[in-house]
């Protein structure tokens, strides 16, 4: 029985640390150093596919100082030999490197090799990457019992890399859980949810390896464009604040399914100003895309990745991970969002009910209290003209008490409408036209009005506008009610308790909101009875033209 070979230490220390799952540059080149002396060869080089399986993206050498390295540059990591055993992964022994077709010389600088020996380090049947080694000491070519030995340290090798890559995987996956989750602690702390998104797209271009990131919002008075407001790159911040079209593209598609996507090139989404520099060095320095959807669907952002040209596309696992992100992160939103809906309906309540009590029981006893006085007035205005004209003052003031206090009604019903949405315009107008007038108002809205189109916002406002102004010209009412429902129709109604619609002579305001909803595909009904009026205006939420 022959003595093992004298470096059989030197491989039992490398399987080990392949075992150990240490740093896999580290353990590839004790790997490495073990076969060069296993085969007593002068040179060895080992190389780590990339994910994708496409290229050389690790590369270590034996045998060569850091002077020649440097002196010969970056190594060739897909062509010549390197590539051929890339696309034919099997062992390949030469006695003389420069007889084979596919060798294309040395660069300036390196040593002279000519006997080779390359093997493919595998994992069961997947190929990770390749072993070679050259120039055998001896001066001699490798015998097929060297090529036999090398497959040791390959298997070696694969067992490394597949340790690594598993730990990889697992630290990737534990990395994504963890921005996952530290978004939805931030989200759900009540952070404002542009600034997470701001905070997360620096995180993110880490995890993912990506060279830019483009956070995208949509623009409240373009439902068509999403905004950037956060972008990490080079010149990133230049395009902070640009507004992208999405409708048609395959932004639109994420933001319409909320399911990630990833392109091989960012120039077939056609997203000439998105993120990065400026729109013509756009498409040609960024090449693979990763488009992740935040909330929704309808996504509420939207985070765009790119990577430059030269580089691999993103990697199938990270769209997995990507899609587990924007998950939890649709999760942790909606809930904030229904949260936030649940107080504001809450606070809505109580607002509405104080309202109802202010109207049953205040307003209602100075009502009472007003009339009383009145009626003595009245009845002792023969008697003592002044007392009656006194008691008459003191009715006035009681009546101007009852307006502002329903006034005051109006607004606490509606004191969550923001400055610049569509609630407080409506708010406005109804007030507006009533003020004045002793024309009781009650606003009611349902539905997403404030998600209204920007081109049928202006068509509601001048619907409530005209409506409610026939009432207090026309109707003689104490009352009026309007109510604006949004559901897959836009429905405006006012109603009041007065005498009736006016004759169609004067009717010129309706006939022209008839022609705006009849132009929308819409319709405009009106219905009159002894009691008062009911006026109608309704159109599809997504149909006519504007």
């Amino acid at each position: 029985m022959s003595d093992p070979p004298h470096d059989a230490p030197e491989l039992a220390v490398a399987v080990r640390a392949a075992a150990s799952g240490g740093h896999l540059e580290t353990t590839l080149r004790e790997v490495l150093r073990a076969a060069v002396r296993q085969v007593d060869a002068t040179y060895g080089a080992l190389g780590v596919l990339s994910p994708g399986g496409e290229r050389l993206d690790r590369f270590v050498v034996e045998g060569l100082d850091e002077e020649t390295q440097r002196r010969i540059g970056a190594p060739r990591r897909g062509e010549g030999l390197l590539g051929l055993l890339l696309a034919e992964p099997v062992a390949l022994r030469l006695d003389d490197l420069a007889d084979h077709p596919a060798f294309q010389g040395f660069p300036d600088g390196h040593p002279p090799m000519r006997s080779f020996v390359g093997v493919p380090v595998c994992v069961g049947d997947a190929v990770l990457g390749n072993l070679h080694l050259a120039e055998k000491r001896s001066g001699g070519p490798f015998t097929d019992a060297d090529a036999e030995m090398t497959r040791s340290p390959a298997a070696v090798a694969g067992l490394a890399i597949e340790n690594a890559c598993l730990l990889e995987r697992a630290e990737l996956r534990r990395a994504w859980a963890q921005a996952g989750v530290d978004f939805a602690a931030t989200v759900l702390a009540g952070a404002v949810p542009d600034d997470v998104l701001r905070t997360g797209a620096a995180r993110i271009s880490e995890l993912s390896g990506a060279d830019a990131i483009g956070v995208l919002v949509p623009e409240p008075n373009a439902p068509g464009d999403m905004r950037v407001i956060a972008a990490v790159g080079r010149r990133g911040p230049d395009s902070e604040g640009m507004c992208v079209p999405v409708q048609g593209g395959v932004l639109g598609e994420v933001r319409t399914t909320g399911a990630v996507r990833a392109l091989p090139d960012v120039g077939d989404a056609q997203l000439t100003s998105v993120v990065p520099e400026v729109a013509g060095e756009f498409s040609g320095e960024y090449g693979p895309a990763l488009f992740i959807p935040v909330g929704g669907p309808p996504a509420l952002g939207i985070l765009a990745m790119m990577r430059e040209r030269h580089r691999e596309p993103f990697d199938p696992e990270l769209l997995t991970l990507a899609g587990e992100f924007a998950a939890q992160a649709t999760v942790a939103m909606e809930l904030v969002r229904s949260q936030r809906r649940e107080r504001r309906l809450q606070v809505q309540a109580d607002r509405d009910r104080i309202a109802r009590d202010l109207h049953d029981h205040v307003v209602q006893r100075i009502f009472a209290t007003a009339l009383a006085l009145d009626r003595i007035g009245r009845s002792v205005e023969a008697d003592s003209p002044e007392l009656a004209a006194r008691l008459a003052e003191r009715v006035d003031e009681l009546d101007g008490t009852i307006s502002r206090i329903r006034s005051s009604i109006f607004e606490l019903q509606h004191q969550d409408a923001s400055p610049d949405g569509v609630r407080h315009r409506l708010v406005d107008v109804v007030r507006s036209v009533v003020d004045g007038h002793g024309l009781r108002p009650d606003l009611r809205m349902h539905g997403e009005v404030e998600d209204l189109p920007a081109g049928l916002v202006h068509d509601v406002v001048a619907a409530v506008r005209e409506l409610v102004t026939n009432v207090v010209r026309h109707a003689r009412a104490q009352r009026v009610t309007v109510t604006v429902t949004v559901t897959d129709e836009v429905r405006v109604q006012v109603a009041d308790d007065g005498r009736g619609l006016p004759e169609v002579t004067v009717r010129s305001g309706l006939a022209n909101l008839a022609d705006r909803a009849e132009r929308r595909g819409g319709r405009l009904t009106t219905s009159a009875g002894p009691s008062g009026s009911e006026v109608r205006w309704t159109v599809p939420l997504a149909g006519g033209t504007a």
